[in-house]
């Protein structure tokens, strides 16, 4: 954060009432010299959040995360540190003009580029309400079914049919036109001097971010195009692949429900708030991105729904989306309408049963890009287009977040395909499964050799480092991953410090009992929002060394029962 000296962010965590901004988003009762109230993170029903007014920090005693208040913002609104910053510095009227005066005049050429938007925005509103010209598009409205209440409330507007209009009206308020032609509100004319409107004869959708618009998407009403959609070009405010349309206004459900809803279209995400399912967002007229994925994730979401239309467009983007989620590491689910149904019309009577609704409607990611995988192979099929399609699922087969469900997806394509289960594995990179008169053996040999207290506490300091990558070279330099006493969590242990990644080095665990404990592990430290840092990390391999030690005492000097 160079940008912002450490003195202004200590007067911001001085000046800043950490009660008040908990307070606007969680219900709080006094407890002595503290607050208490209910998680807003991980969601409980005794509370266990509070607050320390004399310290400006909070913690739960819950999922165990503590901090200020900008750590507060980040936790529950999703926003990156930045951005949490901001947004308490302009509450409690903190200056965080930077020192750095190129980044003082990038700052400024925002503020003045969300400035331009604001009022092209007022501009289009007023077009649409008041002008005789605005009826065409308040009729699309009413045929899309969008009531006017919604229109308003997304401040949607129309850019009339014209060359000039916006870029008169903006000259009349003294609107300097290089910051309109910046905003990508204005385009140069090809001949002659000065600008013409970029959309006209669109209705208009305004892009908001941290608060400002930053955008806009225009949707062809009147007038010839070959882009029945326009979105403003990337500009110092506005970058496409980083942004995502209506996800200011999903976020608290997103948080709440832990759940996110990808959908093609402005008016998708609009017509699904409308419904009552305020958790859908879309991309700004570009390729879904890992950075989407990532916006969401920070929301709070730790599942997602990816909801497109049925034609062959429709399921590549499902396709593409579902390995984004899958490299991801995040549980994803594919809506898809029925052959023949009309989309929109298919998706909101889903969205009256609301997003629970929409969720039970879901196919899970991994198995829709498995059976379409599948689907294409047609009945005796060569081998080459067989050898093809197992190529085809490798990845998101090894994305699959358990061993049994990995074992499902090879037992499907194996007769699908056509061959033994063990010939799939080895081509998926899986191990074999063990022989027939092994499933028996309720505990493997290690596991009787490592004492439980020792098992569990090494398969919590892997569980720790899968899901905090950055404390791998910790792990490594601590030395303990030798001290390992069962041999699969060694050897998991010294994948991940070797720089495989995750998926490697949960596969070479045994057996998968084991395996699935680790899985069990990480995913409850996500659900507990669990912060293991560099510290947290040392305390356990200090623990897990006097466990060892203790273990290891224990067995040299067995109790001698008296005679």
């Amino acid at each position: 954060m160079a940008s912002i000296s450490d003195e202004k962010l200590q007067e911001l965590r001085d000046r800043v009432d950490l009660v008040a901004v908990v307070q606007r988003r969680v219900p709080l009762k006094k407890s002595g010299h503290d607050w208490k109230g209910l998680c807003p993170i991980h969601g409980e029903k005794t509370p266990s959040f509070y607050v320390i007014p004399d310290k400006k920090m909070f913690h739960c005693f819950g999922c165990g995360v503590s901090g200020d208040a900008i750590k507060f913002v980040m936790q529950v609104e999703g926003r990156s540190f930045r951005e949490a910053v901001e947004q308490l510095a302009n509450e409690a009227g903190v200056d965080l003009t930077p020192p750095d005066p190129e980044e003082a005049r990038r700052s400024a050429r925002r503020a003045a580029l969300a400035e331009v938007n604001e009022k092209a925005c007022t501009f289009y509103e007023r077009v649409l309400w008041e002008h005789p010209k605005g009826e065409i598009a308040r009729e699309h409205l009413r045929k899309r079914g969008i009531t006017e209440d919604t229109a308003r409330a997304w401040r949607l507007g129309y850019s009339p049919n014209l060359w000039d209009s916006l870029i008169k009206s903006h000259a009349l308020k003294g609107v300097d036109p290089h910051l309109t032609e910046e905003a990508g509100l204005g385009v140069p004319r090809k001949k002659g001097q000065g600008l013409y409107d970029r959309f006209r004869g669109r209705l208009m959708i305004p892009i908001r971010e941290s608060g400002r618009i930053v955008g806009f998407g225009g949707r062809l009403i009147e007038g010839q195009s070959e882009a029945k959609y326009l979105n403003s070009p990337d500009t110092p405010l506005y970058q496409k692949g980083l942004t995502l349309f209506a996800l200011d206004r999903a976020r608290e459900s997103i948080r709440r429900d832990i759940n996110a809803f990808f959908v093609e279209g402005y008016f998708d995400a609009i017509g699904l708030h409308q419904a009552g399912v305020p958790h859908a967002v879309a991309t700004c007229g570009t390729a879904l991105t890992p950075s989407h994925i990532d916006l969401v994730v920070r929301a709070g979401a730790k599942e997602l729904a990816f909801i497109f239309d049925g034609d062959e467009a429709g399921i590549r983007a499902a396709q593409r989306a579902c390995e984004l989620a899958a490299a991801a590491g995040v549980p994803a689910r594919v809506v898809i309408p029925p052959d023949g149904a009309d989309p929109d019309e298919a998706i909101l009577k889903l969205a009256k049963q609301g997003f629970r609704g929409l969720l039970g409607a879901a196919v899970e990611g991994i198995e829709f890009l498995v059976d379409r995988a599948l689907a294409q192979l047609p009945k005796d099929a060569p081998v080459e287009a067989r050898v093809r399609a197992v190529d085809a699922v490798r990845g998101v087969v090894q994305a699959a977040p358990s061993a049994l469900s990995r074992e499902l997806y090879v037992e499907k394509i194996a007769a699908k395909i056509g061959t033994g289960r063990d010939a799939i594995r080895r081509a998926l990179g899986e191990k074999s499964a063990p022989p027939a008169a092994r499933p028996a053996q309720k505990v493997s040999e290690p596991e009787k050799s490592a004492p439980p207290s020792v098992v569990k506490a090494e398969l919590v300091i892997l569980a720790a480092v899968l899901r905090h990558p950055e404390l791998v070279r910790s792990l490594a330099h601590s030395g303990a991953v030798g001290e390992f006493v069962h041999p699969g969590l060694r050897e998991a242990a010294d994948a991940a410090c070797s720089g495989q990644n995750a998926d490697i080095a949960i596969r070479v665990v045994e057996p998968d009992s084991l395996r699935q404990r680790l899985l069990d592990a990480v995913r409850e430290m996500e659900q507990a929002g669990d912060q293991t840092d560099a510290k947290r990390l040392s305390s356990l391999v200090k623990k897990h060394a006097q466990t060892v030690a203790l273990e290891r005492k224990q067995r040299a000097s067995p109790r001698v029962p008296r005679a």
